[in-house]
């Protein structure tokens, strides 16, 4: 079996970011607000905003076509709850990291 690839070390910090989400800090979502702000180059990055900013361009730009199914599903388990909760910034990530011709 091959090692995983980089970009599955960064999905990771998404699936993590997730579990922060549906966690605690969903009632106080200045972290996770800091870390789309980090995406959009508005706000400084700390590691994990890094980590989310480099797989961002697979992810959105690529529609995941490097993930499993339950990578997929959990990469659109977040697009779903920042589409719902930011959909300026949902907005301006797609604008940012969407690429129509990959």
């Amino acid at each position: 079996m091959a090692p995983f690839p980089q970009s599955w070390l960064q999905f990771g910090a998404l699936l993590l970011l997730l579990a922060l989400v549906q966690g605690q800090i969903l009632n106080g979502n200045v972290y996770v607000e800091k870390q789309l702000l980090c995406a959009l180059d508005r706000a400084p990055c700390d590691n994990l905003g890094r980590q989310i900013k480099d797989a961002l361009p697979e992810i959105i730009g690529k529609n995941c076509k490097a993930c499993d199914n339950k990578q997929l599903s959990n990469a659109k388990r977040i697009a779903r709850f920042v589409q719902n909760k930011y959909p300026n910034v949902w907005n301006d990530l797609v604008r940012k990291y969407g690429n129509p011709t990959n």
